[in-house]
């Protein structure tokens, strides 16, 4: 009963504060304005790459050559990453300069007799230090084709060298040598499979949508427990004394923080979930029992993390900034920015510790896929956890009573 009366009395000052209800009703419409404009790119395309042009520069303007280029640009997956603009070098180098493209491929002249006599005469990648990732991924791709230009001009030479020996007219040979070469280079540069689009599902088999919206959902349940700990400790602070005299015990003290802890961050979810169901097209595809459920444990654990960090026996200040070096874990670290597909080595195991994975996961599976295995084992991981804190809270509670 004393816990339920701390924990109305610590409410009602929480309330009276005007950042507590910025924090319950602006941040909600702030989190679906950036999932709608902020991530339109990323909704619309489910691409964290952008389109980008690449020049490309003949000095060589053989037919050969020429049909390669025409390759690339007629190539449907590729044209959906990449724009090739065939210039010349003087104009290829200055939108290089002013940022307007990401590389600019060189194919130097004597390239087709190089591939036809043996002589290494590779094209020339030219990268855009403005735009690090387009540039070293499309290097890499010219690298791959290279190794294979090495193969080709093997295979023309032995070819060549066969029919020198087996007495074929020189017209004949120099046309199979040329049908050759045009065979080669373009199966080397990747005729038609130059670039093979290949959908990963990194986002745990869910939209971009959607996984960020849980994301957003989530992080705001982090930022509002965060504030809640700091004034909840602000308002403690002045009354522990008057508190301690009339015997209110350790665990009331646990409780009525976790109590205060767990309304706030209900009446902010329902708003969030409002928000977000209203004002874009999300709808639950997989189970409302278990959504419903899972919105209540996400709610009750991040309760209990802040609980435990409210009776850490710090100073209010170093205490803040500690639950707010989490909340940067929990971000970066803790798939609500990446998913857990991106994260290798110790990363990954960073990733798996983090109280924000699991909840993360938890609701995924069980708003957007209905997955009964993922969600016990996500519910088992959190109760341990959440067991953990609560009684780590408690114990913290009595030494500073003690």
């Amino acid at each position: 009963m004393r816990a339920i009366t701390l924990g109305t009395t610590q409410l009602k000052q929480i309330l009276k504060q005007p950042v507590s209800w910025v924090v319950l009703f602006v941040m909600p419409i702030a989190l679906v304005g950036f999932l709608l404009y902020g991530l339109e790119h990323i909704i619309k395309t489910e691409s964290l790459l952008p389109p980008f042009d690449v020049a490309i520069v003949d000095d060589d303007n053989t037919k050969e050559t020429k049909i390669l280029i025409q390759q690339f640009q007629d190539d449907d997956e590729l044209s959906e990453l990449i724009t090739f603009r065939n210039m010349d070098e003087e104009k290829a180098q200055s939108l290089l300069e002013a940022n307007k493209i990401a590389a600019i491929l060189k194919v130097p002249e004597g390239f087709t007799d190089g591939i036809r006599y043996g002589e290494n005469k590779p094209v020339t990648v030219i990268g855009n230090e403005q735009r690090p990732f387009q540039a070293s991924l499309f290097l890499e791709m010219m690298k791959s084709a290279a190794d294979l230009v090495s193969a080709a001009q093997s295979g023309v030479n032995t070819i060549y060298d066969y029919m020198v020996e087996i007495g074929y007219s020189e017209d004949y040979i120099n046309r199979v040598a040329n049908e050759t070469i045009t065979d080669f280079t373009l199966f080397a540069f990747g005729r038609q499979n130059m670039f093979e689009k290949e959908k990963v599902e990194s986002l745990q088999g869910v939209e971009p949508l959607e996984y960020y919206s849980i994301s957003g959902f989530l992080f705001l349940l982090l930022f509002t427990g965060l504030l809640t700990m700091s004034l909840i400790t602000s308002s403690n602070r002045q009354v522990d004394e008057r508190l301690r005299t009339f015997g209110v015990s350790a665990g009331s003290h646990v409780v009525s923080t976790f109590l205060t802890q767990a309304v706030i961050l209900m009446m902010q979810a329902l708003i969030i979930l409002g928000s977000l169901w209203i004002l874009t097209d999300l709808k639950i595809t997989g189970h409302l029992g278990w959504s419903t459920l899972t919105t209540l444990c996400a709610v009750l654990i991040i309760s209990i993390w802040y609980t435990f960090l409210s009776n850490l026996p710090l100073g209010e200040g170093i205490r803040f900034f500690v639950a707010f070096v989490f909340l940067v874990i929990f971000t970066t670290l803790g798939s609500l920015s990446l998913p857990e597909s991106y994260f290798t080595g110790i990363l990954e195991w960073v990733n798996l510790s983090t109280l924000s994975h699991w909840i993360h996961s938890l609701l995924v599976h069980s708003f957007f896929i209905e997955n009964e295995e993922i969600l016990f084992a996500c519910l088992g991981v959190l109760g341990g956890m959440g067991g953990i804190m609560l009684f780590s809270a408690f114990l913290l509670r009595q030494v500073k009573q003690a």
